[in-house]
Parts: structure tokens; sequence; C-alpha cells
């Protein structure tokens, strides 16, 4: 199977304004994400997608592969799918422009999954650890079914416990964590894109939960990944130190 990964990227950023182009240690977080991605050698190519003139003019100074799309899409998935219309690929891999540290392991995870005849729409997870995160409506939560075949996804911490207080409910069950990586067979992703948005997803803001409803079934690959989507100053401060971490580390195994 031919695997393309396509990194959408904007330039606008409510929180964080051009938050693809700030520096970390040097390298852009979108250079990083490029770089990485080629890197852990899964793809056949590695394309980013974006509609921003100052975007593909850095992309060309550093010779990473890009396409200029429409500026009309909402999504990264409706940015992705103009790229792989125009492509001879069979699976295509959604990796986000803002989590430069995505490991190759969980890579490696999704890029298994997706070659299951039986996936055609896949994604990553993880175990929620803390009850900080488990309450965070800014955490994604996900409940699966034991064929690893998603159910659904929430900002609410699901399932529930009647029981149980909500502080508690860590010690009673294991809870899931979305993390933003999608797989997709390159016609089921064309076919989504062209969706319309549905009640639920409009409810919980999370685009997912439109293919749901629509009768597509996503499965996720549970990964022991510590990634992180890189969203605010205080994000970019944990990057930087992160990356230097890192940098120290590759300068002591020498």
């Amino acid at each position: 199977m031919k695997i393309t990964a396509i990194i959408p990227a904007r330039l606008e950023s409510t929180r964080l304004p051009s938050k693809v182009l700030l520096d970390i240690l040097g390298k852009t977080m979108l250079q990083r994400v490029y770089e990485m991605a080629i890197a852990s050698e899964l793809f056949d190519q590695v394309i980013i997608a974006t509609d921003s003139e100052i975007i593909m003019n850095h992309c060309i100074a550093l010779n990473m592969r890009s396409m200029i799309t429409s500026s009309s899409h909402e999504s990264g998935t409706d940015r992705i799918a103009e790229v792989a219309e125009m492509l001879d690929s069979d699976i295509v891999i959604n990796i986000q422009a803002d989590e430069p540290f995505l490991e190759k392991a969980s890579l490696t995870a999704l890029v298994d999954l997706m070659r299951s005849n039986d996936v055609a729409i896949g994604t990553l997870t993880k175990v929620i650890k803390s009850t900080e995160s488990l309450l965070d409506y800014n955490t994604v939560k996900l409940v699966k079914n034991i064929n690893d075949r998603v159910m659904y996804f929430s900002r609410q911490a699901i399932p529930a416990h009647r029981d149980i207080p909500y502080r508690k409910w860590l010690d009673d069950g294991e809870y899931f964590q979305h993390l933003g990586v999608y797989g997709f067979k390159r016609e089921v992703l064309i076919e989504v894109a062209s969706l319309n948005p549905t009640r639920l997803e409009q409810s919980e803001k999370l685009e997912q939960l439109r293919w749901l409803e629509n009768g597509h079934h996503i499965f996720a690959a549970t990964v022991a990944s510590t990634s992180f989507g890189i969203d605010t100053e205080d994000d970019l401060e944990r990057a930087r130190y992160y990356a230097a971490a890192v940098e120290f580390n590759k300068d002591q195994l020498k």
C-alpha cells in the first residue's frame, strides 16, 4: 500500500498567532513536524498542505514538499482531502502541524492499523492518568468497544459512574484520551470531506462525530505517547524546554 502523510498548516491561530512558524530551538514548529514525519521512514511521501503564501515560501526555502490549497476549508480534513484527490495513494495520514514531538512508535501503530482491510478510518488514543485531564473539556475522551472500534468521542468524561464522585472515577476504571492524528483510506477521506455538519459535531465541536453520525467506523490504536499539541504560550515554552532536553540527551549519547 502506498502511504502519504499530509500536514495541514494554516497561518491563522486564535490563541497563538502564526504558531506553525514560531521558533523552537532554531527550527520552526512546522519544520520540526515535517522532519519528524520524514525521519520516521513510514511514508512514501510527506506533503504540507496550506492556503498561505507565507507558509508556502517557508516550505520552498527549506525544500519541504508543499501544495497550495483553497482558503475556504473549515478543517484540516477538508484541506488534506483536496490534496488527496490529486494523489495516487492508498492511505493518507493526517499529521497535525502543532505536534512536533509525535513519536515514531505512535505513527507506526497508526500505519499498522490502517493496513487492515477492515479499517477505513483510524486514530490514536492513550490512557488518561490524571483526574485533571479527565475533567478538562480541552481533553477529548473516547469510548471504544472490545474490537477497538470507537463508540463515541466527547469533551465530557465518559463513561460516567452513577454512584461514584467525579474525583474518584479513575480509581474504578480506565479512560482514554483521543490523540488528534488520523489515518484514512483515500476514497473514504474524500467521502467524509463532502459530508455536511451534524448535530453532535456542532454540539461537541468535534468533526469526527460527523463521520460517526453518518455511519462510518473509526478504529483507535492505544499508544503510550507523551506528545502534546502546542496551542498557547505556555505550550510553546514547554516545547522549547522539551526540545532542549532532547538535544541534550542526544549530545550525551555521542
